[in-house]
């Protein structure tokens, strides 16, 4: 099945988010594409769980200078 331009169109602006946010229990909830995907991740699993969804390496060290700056950290790509 084809797409139509709109449909391209449409594909072609979204982007791919991922959102995560440090509890006060110390403890993090990770939101994919605007949707809860992991929730109460312990730090020492979070960098496996953000690699999941493609977010490595310096990727994930921009992520962790953000959660120790204001508790979220957001990637749009």
């Amino acid at each position: 099945m084809s797409g139509t331009r709109k449909d391209k169109a449409k594909q072609a602006t979204e982007r791919i988010t991922l959102e995560v946010l440090k509890n006060e229990d110390g403890t993090y909830e990770v939101f994919f594409k605007g949707e809860l995907a992991r929730s109460r991740v312990q730090e020492r699993w979070l960098n496996q769980e953000v690699c999941r969804y493609g977010f490595c390496g310096s990727e994930y060290d921009a992520i962790v200078r953000q959660l120790n700056e204001s508790g979220r950290a957001t990637v749009v790509v």
